[in-house]
């Protein structure tokens, strides 16, 4: 009888009766609750979890305590804001390889929201459209990057910019701020923000064809969803009348919510928008809208033309950051920030003060003619008292920027 060797001399001849039980338990299959023995072993589980998407985890996460606590793992890890950038050619349409190679973003976390930042040519005429978002947005074959790849089914928001200069984040050793002009080789920047409940993403969108303007869209746009409206990127091209509207939308939030909320933006190269009229057109204005408890920004203007003073204005902003939102998560923050191109003379890089001033958060720039913005907190008191300040919107030659942080 071949029965297993063991270590301990006084059970070298196990007798029939044992060997029968040694047997028994070689060849049995396993009777226990496989399920509850499997979900204690993290490792293993944590790698073979590892492949499934967010909304796998969340169901998983109802079958027992053990595999909740494994999912929560993985999921809280996720839920970071994401971001890459992508070269392009001009003129082609076909992207052989490497072109999306440093294109490294885990598209399990199931992104609600892309932005794209994309570099284009020509003046800043209103017709210039962002032709590398559009394509993203419209066409899926194999003459350009598969949508699934870049745009997953996921996103609700897809919000186009384009710009003749753009400042991002590159991952290399350095970590560093990267500022590109329009050239032949372009640059496409993706920032994701990740799927929650708790906040929303939502985009109005308004061609200009007049100077006379209906104002009930708008009334019923940010009235009609109760969330506090934490922060408001403004992106317009066309004429000053357009400024009219940003003020009256700004005056609108700030009468009918007692939240704090921020104020960014500037008049930018080009904006999708959908069946651009033929006739007697004038302007665009798009407004992103961050709204609910889980997300929270913080906007402000930089004026000053010395280092010094550029960065006596970032550390107050800083004091009140770290006082109202605490310690950020450099995985879960980023600013954009919208700098005058006349800015570009003088012997100062606000992006790069940015980055000394708010370590580690990614920062994505768009170079405008035109900034918009406000201070979005009382640099005296440390608090934010809209309702009893004339708010200064429309800027010229300054830097505006948001600093958005999720929950």
């Amino acid at each position: 009888m071949n029965n297993p060797p063991s270590s301990s001399s006084s059970s070298c001849d196990p007798g029939p009766s044992n060997s029968v039980a040694v047997r028994k338990r070689l060849t049995s299959p396993y009777s226990g609750d496989f399920g509850e023995y499997f979900s204690q072993q993290y490792s293993v589980l944590k790698l073979v979890l590892s492949y499934l998407n967010y909304y796998d985890l969340n169901t998983l996460r109802s079958v027992n305590t053990s595999l909740k606590m494994a999912a929560d793992i993985l999921l809280k890890k996720r839920i970071w804001i994401q971001s890459g950038s992508l070269n392009y050619l001009q003129g082609t349409d076909h992207r052989p390889e490497p072109i999306h190679t440093k294109h490294f973003i885990d598209l399990k976390i199931e992104p609600q929201v892309l932005f794209t930042f994309e570099g284009v040519a020509g003046s800043p005429s209103s017709r210039s459209r962002p032709k590398i978002c559009m394509r993203l947005r419209d066409r899926n074959d194999d003459r350009f990057f598969p949508k699934n790849e870049i745009v997953p089914n996921s996103v609700k928001t897809f919000i186009p910019i384009a710009s003749k200069g753009i400042i991002y984040p590159e991952k290399n050793d350095k970590n560093e701020l990267i500022i590109v002009q329009t050239m032949l080789h372009k640059k496409l920047v993706l920032l994701y923000l990740p799927t929650k409940d708790n906040f929303e993403v939502s985009v109005f969108t308004q061609v200009f064809t007049t100077e006379s303007f209906e104002m009930g869209n708008i009334r019923r746009f940010f009235l009609n969803d109760h969330r506090p409206v934490q922060g408001v990127l403004f992106l317009k091209i066309g004429p000053p009348h357009v400024e009219g509207i940003i003020t009256y939308i700004v005056s609108l939030i700030s009468t009918n919510q007692s939240e704090p909320f921020a104020v960014s933006g500037g008049h930018v190269s080009s904006l999708d928008y959908d069946n651009p009229p033929k006739k007697n057109f004038s302007g665009v204005l798009k407004a992103i809208v961050f709204r609910g408890t889980g997300i929270r920004c913080m906007s402000d203007f930089i004026g000053a033309t010395t280092n010094d003073g550029v960065l006596a204005g970032l550390k107050h902003a800083s004091l009140y950051v770290d006082k109202t939102f605490g310690k950020l998560n450099v995985h879960k923050t980023f600013i954009i920030m919208f700098q005058c191109i006349d800015r570009n003379a003088l012997p100062i890089e606000d992006y790069t003060l940015l980055a000394k001033i708010f370590p580690g958060i990614p920062i994505f720039g768009l170079q405008t003619w035109g900034e918009i913005g406000f201070r979005s907190y009382n640099p005296h008191g440390l608090t934010f008292i809209p309702k009893k300040r004339k708010l200064n919107i429309i800027h010229s030659v300054k830097t505006t920027y948001m600093l958005v942080t999720m929950d």
